[in-house]
Formats: C-alpha cells, sequence, structure tokens
C-alpha cells in the first residue's frame, strides 16, 4: 500500500485517536476520543464534556497533536499494525452547524439504524446550556509510522505525508 492508502485505511477505520492539549497551566494532557472524518476539508470530529480538561484546553490553546494506532491490520501490513501522527487546529462546532454535525457524527459511527437509536444523544446537549459539545480537528501535517524503515532495520521512524496527498486520496475514494 502507498502512503496515502495506508492512511486513508487509518483515518477510515482506527475510530479512536489519542489528543494531545496543552492548557493554561502549561501541563500537557492526553484525552482518547472517538471521531468520525469528514472530508473536503479533512477533519476528525467528535464530542466531549464542556468540562473535561482537553475541552478546556482547547478554549485555551486550538494547537493540538495527536496519534490514531491499529494492532489489527494483519491482512494489510507486513507487520500487521500501523500508526499516524499529526498536528492540526481544534475548533468548537458552532450551534449553527450543530445539527449537520450531529447526523454526520451518529450515521458515520453508528451505521445501523438500531444501534444509531441506542446511543444518539438528543441534538440540545451539544449547544446553549448543554453539557456536551462537538469539536473539529483541521489537520495540518500527517506522519506514518515508517513500516519500510522498520523492516529493514527495525529502527521505530516516521515518514511525513503531505497533507495535500493525502487529501487527493481521500477524495480519490
Amino acid at each position: 500500500m502507498t502512503l496515502e492508502q495506508r492512511s486513508r485505511e487509518l483515518v477510515n477505520s482506527a475510530r479512536f485517536f489519542t489528543l494531545a492539549s496543552q492548557g493554561a497551566d502549561n501541563l500537557p494532557w492526553a484525552s482518547t476520543v472517538n471521531y468520525v472524518p469528514l472530508f473536503d476539508p479533512l477533519r476528525l470530529v467528535w464530542y466531549s464534556m464542556r468540562t473535561a480538561k482537553h475541552s478546556r484546553n482547547i478554549h485555551h490553546c486550538a494547537a493540538v497533536s495527536g496519534s490514531l494506532f491499529r494492532y489489527d491490520m494483519q491482512k494489510t501490513s507486513p507487520i500487521g499494525l500501523d500508526g499516524a501522527q499529526f498536528t492540526g487546529i481544534v475548533r468548537e462546532i458552532p450551534e449553527c452547524e450543530c445539527e449537520h454535525i450531529h447526523q454526520s457524527y451518529y450515521h458515520l459511527n453508528f451505521p445501523d439504524e438500531l444501534e444509531r437509536a441506542r446511543w444518539e444523544l438528543p441534538l440540545h446537549e451539544f449547544y446553549g446550556d448543554g453539557s456536551r459539545r462537538f469539536y473539529a480537528l483541521l489537520i495540518n501535517d500527517w506522519w506514518l509510522l515508517d513500516i519500510d524503515t522498520w523492516l529493514k532495520t527495525k529502527e521505530d521512524r516516521r515518514v511525513s505525508v503531505p497533507i495535500s496527498q493525502l487529501l487527493e486520496s481521500i477524495k480519490e475514494k
């Protein structure tokens, strides 16, 4: 698989990523969040409680980094795993976009209608006085595990994938 194909596979299938943020106290914080990918532009969308530490951190500093990882890739990876790291900017989804994001998030995360009904929270919880917010991370930089180098030298390295190539690959799908 090309770097772009691997990236597309990871973005579309990982479902969880680790979000690294920093608050006003200048201390780092990592949180695991369940996301769905949205495209054009490529962004990762999730929701969290408004009072969560990472949510408060995002209000202080929108620049974040993250990673996603899969260990069950025996069919597509010669080492059975794959992963990516990235940087980007997060924004809270404003009320005027909430309905669209709410529908997209739940339809992508829970394609089965019965399962979606079991998990879907009411829209009003995501704006105004609601306790949750949707967030969108616009990816600026993207790196993959350098599997080719690992196979040759067993050195754990990353290889940069230009975001423009990543976006083109995703659009082609």
